[in-house]
């Protein structure tokens, strides 16, 4: 019998959970050979540092989708050169604003170069339980990563009460009434969804993508030097959430290197034994008006040191 690589794609809006969800199916993949391809929409990977180990094979590919036309080839070009290596299961995290839908033609269409060695088992999509109701009724992308999976992760379970989570079900369920639903927090999942085909739950037919050049959101790259204070920093991070649908990145703060993780005006700041040459902000806007004064003033607010913002 050839061998086989199994395939999961993990997609969900910005913020869901999709790396803590990565991290935790690795937990129970230490003993095999494990591939990831880590997509992200800022200009410099950040999640890429947070599931990297020892015997992962890692591709990352950022500024933009997987799913768009503009990062469509290197995406297939990664899924060729993971084909050679010799895992046996391959973890996709796309991006918060990827639109998945076109995933299982992606895999088609490579097949001249790599055979029938990919084993797609599904798309799980995990999403935000304080803030998916609002996010579908505003945003198509989130609604199409609903339509589009065959597993769906509510998580953030703990955040809300059980009136909220009925209505987020049921929200789920007018988008897509077959695919199985597991409530959870922390991004935990019981690893025996992987041991399913979850392709057997099905999806409807492909529709036009919707990342494309054109519709992409500003994404902005922060760097500074120095060391800096944690409270000072919050409050520089909570002046950006009004304008920022994502933050995250690396800062040196007094007492060491730190991941910075903000959703909306969920802000956390966590300890991370690495080494950085200057400390790094990806944000993610919701407008295409000009910020970049409106943030170097708030940064001169707080610190002395020099912002450089690309």
């Amino acid at each position: 019998m050839s061998r086989k690589i199994s395939v999961y794609l993990i997609t969900g809006f910005l913020g869901a959970g999709k790396t803590t969800l990565l991290k935790n199916l690795l937990e129970f993949s230490q003993n095999k050979k494990i591939g990831i391809i880590m997509n992200e929409f800022g200009s410099v990977g950040i999640d890429g540092t947070l599931v990297k180990k020892e015997g992962i094979d890692l591709i990352e590919i950022n500024n933009g989708s997987i799913f768009c036309s503009c990062l469509a080839s290197t995406f297939a070009e990664g899924l060729i050169a993971m084909a050679s290596t010799p895992i046996e299961s391959l973890f996709i995290e796309s991006s918060g604003l990827s639109d998945p839908s076109g995933m299982e033609k992606i895999l088609y269409d490579i097949q001249p170069k790599t055979g029938d060695i990919y084993d797609f088992r599904g798309t799980i999509c995990i999403v935000d339980a304080t803030s998916f109701i609002e996010l579908s009724q505003t945003l198509e992308v989130a609604r199409k990563q609903i339509e589009y999976s065959h597993l769906i992760v509510i998580n953030k379970a703990d955040l809300v009460d059980s009136a909220r989570l009925n209505s987020v079900e049921e929200s789920i369920r007018s988008l897509n009434p077959v695919a199985p639903i597991v409530t959870t927090s922390y991004g935990r999942l019981d690893h025996t969804w992987l041991q399913q085909n979850l392709e057997g739950f099905p999806l409807p037919p492909a529709t036009s993508n919707l990342n494309c050049p054109s519709n992409r959101p500003k994404t902005l790259l922060l760097e500074a030097d120095g060391v800096f204070e944690r409270e000072k920093l919050k409050g520089f991070l909570q002046s950006l959430s009004d304008f920022a649908f994502r933050i995250k990145g690396f800062f040196k703060l007094n007492e060491g290197w730190h991941y910075v993780d903000g959703v909306n005006a969920s802000i956390s700041i966590t300890p991370m034994n690495i080494e950085r040459s200057v400390s790094q902000l990806v944000v993610i806007l919701k407008t295409r008006q000009p910020v970049v004064d409106v943030i170097q003033k708030s940064w001169k607010r707080h610190f002395s040191n020099e912002l450089h913002i690309k």
